[in-house]
Formats: structure tokens, sequence, C-alpha cells
């Protein structure tokens, strides 16, 4: 799971590296497998419980890098000069989650965090009052009828994507293993159809709640998009790429947090940043994961799990550090 979730984290990179879209469109519809894996990944906890885990894993590190986000970006316009009207949105991010277009690069992608934290209190509540078998129905409902991301706490591309978490629960409760037969057959049967299906349906943004020309299909593109992902994961296993992939998986938060951040403190040395990058947005790419690669093996994890506002993970982090000094 964690080289799959290191393939997604790579390929969100990929989507913001300012790619022409009908490349982007291809993988739009891989935040679906985000989904399945945390709802495989769901434990029956006690209400309290699970929301202090929600608050400390999700809500906290979205307010803080939400702030981090917003005050380099206004420092970094000082000498760039991109926009101030981005600032008028502040509030409507981080009290409804809702991303205008406008919105600074370095904090864009987070609004999936705020989706998420309100996509697994939603299943929480429908878990525990035993109606989580409706999610599918919910699903349909918001995906066929609203067509537009509103200012209600992303919840009408909550209902869209629930639907995956709720089958990553599923197969996890019928022992579905994470492990495939096949892994090729199955990886090249959904990039052709992923490649093709893409092409008719279209961009697939769930920040906007739009879901491609017929969006409907866009169940069809997602589920397309978590076999690729799984059966990519299984290949990669036991390869040369295997740990490249696993450092990214295991740190994802604070690569979607910071992997449009930290390459843009470089901007300043550009005369004109977005027309570059619009240009030569490969280089771009390639750059940002190298930076983020660097960042990822240099930095110690106290450091990134502080940076990524995981600071309930730095003390356990600093106690393993220290019986394993005791040991040595």
């Amino acid at each position: 799971m964690d080289i799959a979730k290191g393939i997604l984290i790579i390929m969100v990179m990929f989507a913001h590296s300012c790619a022409p879209e009908n490349y982007v469109a291809k993988i739009s519809s891989i935040l679906a497998v985000f989904m399945l894996i945390s709802g495989y990944l769901y434990k029956d906890e006690m209400v309290l419980v699970k929301l202090k885990k929600l608050f400390l894993n999700i809500l906290i590190p979205f307010y803080f890098m939400s702030t981090v986000g917003y005050f380099v970006y206004y420092f970094i316009n000082r000498f760039v000069s991109i926009s101030d009207s981005v600032f008028s949105s502040i509030f409507d991010f981080l009290f409804f989650g809702y991303s205008p277009i406008d919105m600074p690069v370095n904090v864009l992608p987070l609004w999936y965090l705020y989706m998420f934290f309100v996509a697994e209190l939603c299943f929480l509540v429908l878990y525990k009052l035993k109606l989580v078998h409706l999610i599918p129905v919910l699903s349909f409902f918001s995906t066929l009828f609203i067509k537009e991301q509103s200012k209600f706490f992303k919840l009408e591309v909550v209902f869209h994507g629930l639907v995956w978490f709720y089958l990553g629960f599923i197969f996890k409760k019928n022992r579905f293993g994470f492990r495939i037969k096949r892994k090729y057959l199955l990886f090249s049967f959904s990039f052709l159809l992923l490649w093709i299906f893409s092409n008719i349906n279209g961009f697939n943004d769930w920040r906007s709640a739009s879901y491609g020309k017929f969006s409907l299909l866009s169940y069809f593109t997602e589920f397309l998009s978590i076999i690729l992902i799984v059966s990519l994961s299984n290949i990669l296993v036991s390869t040369r790429f295997e740990n490249f992939f696993v450092l990214f998986g295991r740190f994802t938060i604070f690569v979607l947090g910071y992997h449009i951040l930290i390459p843009g403190l470089l901007t300043p040395l550009v005369s004109d940043p977005i027309a570059f990058v619009s240009r030569f947005w490969y280089i771009y790419y390639l750059v940002s994961i190298f930076i983020m690669y660097l960042v990822l093996k240099i930095f110690p994890k106290w450091l990134i799990y502080t940076l990524a506002g995981q600071f309930h993970l730095i003390r356990g982090n600093m106690t393993f550090i220290k019986k394993y000094k005791r040991r040595s």
C-alpha cells in the first residue's frame, strides 16, 4: 500500500506540474484510489477515539500547512507580484474547503485533506447509524444532480468519492488481499481502457465537483484507476524502484502540502515563473520530484512531521530514536 500511495502522490505532482490538460485528464481519476485505500484501512473504534485521530491526522495538518502556504505565498508575492486576489478567499477555504481557481497554487492541493476529513466523518456517522450501505445511493444522486462545488463543507464531492471508501471497507471486510495475480495483464488492460475512456469523458475534477462530459462514466474511469494503481504497485514490489515509491508513500501528507511550495521557493529567480513553468512543465515536474526526494531523504522524520502539522507523531519518533541509541 505504501508503494501505491507513492505512485499516487507522484501522479498528483504530475497533475500540478502545469502539464497539458489532455495529459492530466488521463490520470484525473486517481483520487478514487486514495479513498479506496483509506476505506480498506478503516478501523471500527469508539467515536471519540476516531474523532481525535481525524483531528490529529487530517484537520490539524490541513490548517497548519494552509497557514504556512499562505504565509510563504504572500512572501513570494512581494518579489514576483503574481496576484493578491487569492487572499480574499481564505475564509471560504479554511472553513468550507471551497477552493476557487485563483487560489494560490501552493495551498490548492490541501482542499483534499479538508474533503477527506468530512468524508471519513460522514462514513463514521453512517456506520454508527448502520446506514453505511446507503453510500452508493448518496454517491449516485450527488454525482447526477450536483454539477459544481458549493460552499457547504465539500459535501458534493464527499458523497461522490465516498463510494470508493465504502468499496475499500467492503473489500477488507471480505478479506480481499491487496496482492493480486496476473498483475501485468490487469495493468495493461486497465491502462488501455483508461486511456480510451478518459479521452471520451475528459477531465475529472473532484475539486470543483465536475466529473467529465458524462458524470456517471467517471465511476468507470475511477475503477480503472484503482485496477491500474493496484496492479502497478504489485509489479513494483521487490524491484529497484520499490524504496523510492515507499518513501513518497509514507509521507504523502507532507508531499501533498509541500510539493508545490518547496520548489516554488525558487520562483523569485525567474522573471515570469508562470510562463516558464507552463512552457517547460516537464522540466519543472522532474525537478520537483528530485527536490522532494532529497527533502524526504535528508530531513529527519521529526522535522517532516513538524512541517506537516503531524505533531502527535513527533513524540513517538523521538522515543524510538532514544531507544535505538540506547541499544546501540
